[in-house]
């Protein structure tokens, strides 16, 4: 699961040929896939303001953090399990762990997906 995530930040965070990495930007999509009845969910993340800065216990007023955190629950209109997650980052935003429950995280944005199955439809044509 944590490669799952990991290849999809790196997607994002490492920008694609002349575009700029999606951590430059001040949001970035996260999709998840709840555990009960399937439905994804699609999620902005707004790294300014839903980021949390973590210091270190001995840290002086303007030290830098040592780690971001960001932590999400989430319910879908399918049903009402509550997905819940946690993703840890280190101070350039570089994925250091992550957590799920209720759910999985999903590598691509929804979008993304049907894209390519439009793609593989038209070409089976």
């Amino acid at each position: 699961m944590l490669t799952r995530l990991a290849r999809a930040l790196e997607r994002l965070f490492g920008g694609a040929g002349d575009q700029p990495p999606v951590c430059a930007l001040r949001t970035f999509p996260i999709a998840v896939k709840c555990a009960r009845c399937g439905e994804v969910i699609q999620l902005r993340i707004d790294r300014d303001h839903e980021l949390q800065s973590v210091y270190a216990p001995d840290a002086d007023e303007g030290d830098e953090p040592i780690e971001y955190v960001l932590r999400k629950e989430v319910v879908g209109d399918r049903c009402q399990n509550l997905i819940r997650f946690t993703i840890r980052f280190d101070c350039d935003h570089g994925l250091t762990s992550s957590e799920i429950e209720g759910g999985e995280f999903l590598e691509e944005p929804a979008e993304e997906r049907r894209g390519v199955r439009e793609e593989r439809s038209e070409s089976s044509t």
